[in-house]
């Protein structure tokens, strides 16, 4: 149901701003993989592994002068992330083993500036910031062994900077395809624990996707 609101919402700003505004405005599609990480603050955690998650999502871009534009998206991502603690307890049962953080995703919505290099297949560089929505999390033991819901441990919101570089591929006059690398780093601490330690994310993504010239 909060997708779904999310997605609602979404179209009709992109539509509302296509209909008013006298600029090129695209509207497109992506998906690609990310590589999650944690900056943590956490005693009982001694090591710490990214692990390779995705995302995918639809995008509009506004341009406001020849070379730079401003580019809204929605995405879905699932963050991975794995540590190890030497010795924790589930259910009665203790534990000496990796954690999978399974089912760690956002909905994120980044906000940012494209400047544009070249006339035909330019490169860009982007930067801005993005807001995410906690959607859930989940713990996975020993390949699934013991699994354990987490949503309760973390806030609703994730706060931070976007910054890419990319190509496009132009199609034709309304076609084209891009790629991108891009990094989110997260600036709030998403652990509810009201204790002083903290959790901030960060993930690297290489995004691929097609635009289309409304």
């Amino acid at each position: 149901m909060r997708f779904n609101k999310l997605l609602f919402s979404f179209f009709i700003g992109v539509f509302t701003l296509s209909s008013y505004s006298q600029r090129q405005v695209k509207l497109g599609l992506s998906g690609g993989g990310n590589y999650s990480s944690l900056r943590f603050e956490d005693s009982s955690i001694t090591e710490h592994d990214s692990e390779i998650g995705y995302l995918f999502g639809i995008a509009t871009n506004i341009q406001l002068k020849n070379e730079l534009s401003l580019q809204i998206e929605l995405n879905y991502e699932r963050k991975i992330v794995s540590v190890f603690s030497p010795e924790f307890e589930i259910n009665g049962v203790k534990i000496n083993s990796f954690r999978n953080y399974d089912l760690y995703d956002f909905m994120t919505l980044p906000v940012l500036l494209r400047y544009e290099v070249g006339e035909k297949s330019p490169f860009y560089i982007n930067g801005g910031v993005f807001l995410g929505y906690f959607l859930s999390a989940r713990e996975r033991v020993n390949d699934g062994d013991l699994s354990e819901d987490l949503s309760e441990y973390f806030t609703d919101f994730d706060l931070g900077l976007s910054i890419g570089v990319g190509k496009i591929f132009l199609l034709d006059n309304s076609n084209e395809l891009f790629v991108e690398l891009r990094n989110n780093l997260g600036l709030t601490n998403i652990d509810s624990d009201p204790n002083g330690q903290y959790q901030k994310t960060n993930s690297l993504s290489f995004v691929l996707g097609w635009n289309f010239v409304l």
